[in-house]
């Protein structure tokens, strides 16, 4: 028995309801069969403890510390309300980085979920992050028009189900080089740290890569032993990683809040799921094609 089940007896979805209630968080057995549907939950597993009929299906130990640990995250959020799919990140999280807890098939639900809430959010949201990356690759020289026009087509790129990549890499790479607009050659600009500069055309190839696999896993057509050898893979890149993700930080200029250390636990699970994201797009073939892309991008904005 491992640390995180100590003292965790199984439990039925009533005892579940009650651990909650103890919280002062008010759950129904219907809520907990929805916490299992989106991948919050693991199925409960079958029990016969008589030759008529069977017992209520039980939540392991682990399981049940889980669905505690959840609601004490829900209890620390800010928020009046806290949307199920915001949670779905610490599931994934327990999944990259222990093997005791989370099932492969509810790491797979849980993975349909966050697909499918990709891009979910407020204008206002959307609004912050693209004034955000605009800031973060505009050259001092770009006009407000230049940064308006690349953040508009960020913003319709995070909320699109069909996102118009070249144009979106166009308006980005304008503002990074904001002199082609006068007929000048383009500069390619790169910014982050020395040992992994990106270009404009770069992060855009990573944000069609995410959105591919993204499409795949919101219909559950990536095999769990392919998710798996993808979490291995990426325990071994989040190792190396850790080791220089200090001195990237304090290289990369204006991206060196891409590097922070996390504040705290959901901050963390984000960063993994994330990293985890961009290992599985190679597992699956989807990176190589999507960069080659945007190098024929590029090429075709230096003739």
């Amino acid at each position: 028995m491992t640390d995180w089940q100590d003292g965790w007896p199984a439990g039925t979805a009533d005892d579940l309801v009650d651990d909650a209630r103890a919280l002062g968080i008010s759950y129904t057995r219907r809520a907990i069969t929805d916490y299992v549907e989106v991948g919050l939950l693991a199925s409960p597993v079958h029990r016969k403890s008589t030759q008529r009929g069977s017992d209520a299906r039980i939540f392991p130990p682990a399981q049940r510390r889980l669905f505690y640990e959840l609601n004490r995250a829900r209890l620390r959020s800010a928020l009046p309300r806290v949307p199920r799919h915001t949670m779905i990140p610490i599931v994934l999280f327990m999944w990259c980085t222990d093997d005791t807890v989370v099932t492969d098939s509810q790491a797979r639900r849980a993975l349909r979920t966050y697909a499918r809430s990709a891009g979910v959010g407020s204008d206002g949201r959307r609004r912050e992050t693209a004034r955000k990356v605009v800031e973060q690759f505009a050259h001092p020289l770009a006009t407000p028009g230049q940064r308006q026009v690349a953040a508009a087509w960020i913003r319709e790129g995070e909320k699109s189900r069909n996102p118009r990549w070249d144009p979106l890499a166009d308006a980005l790479s304008t503002v990074a080089s904001p002199w082609r607009s006068r007929g000048l050659a383009e500069i390619v600009r790169g910014v982050g740290p020395a040992a992994a500069p990106m270009t404009t055309d770069q992060v855009v190839a990573m944000w069609e890569l995410a959105f591919e696999v993204n499409q795949r896993l919101a219909i559950e057509s990536v095999d769990e032993a392919v998710l798996r050898h993808a979490r291995e893979e990426h325990r071994r890149n989040w190792e190396g990683y850790q080791a220089v993700r200090l001195d990237w930080k304090a290289q990369a200029g204006p991206l060196a809040d891409i590097f922070e250390m996390p504040d705290d636990q959901e901050q963390a699970a984000r960063q993994h799921v994330r990293g985890f994201e961009s290992v599985l797009g190679n597992t699956l073939g989807l990176a190589r094609p999507a960069f080659q892309r945007a190098e024929a991008r590029a090429r075709a904005r230096l003739r």
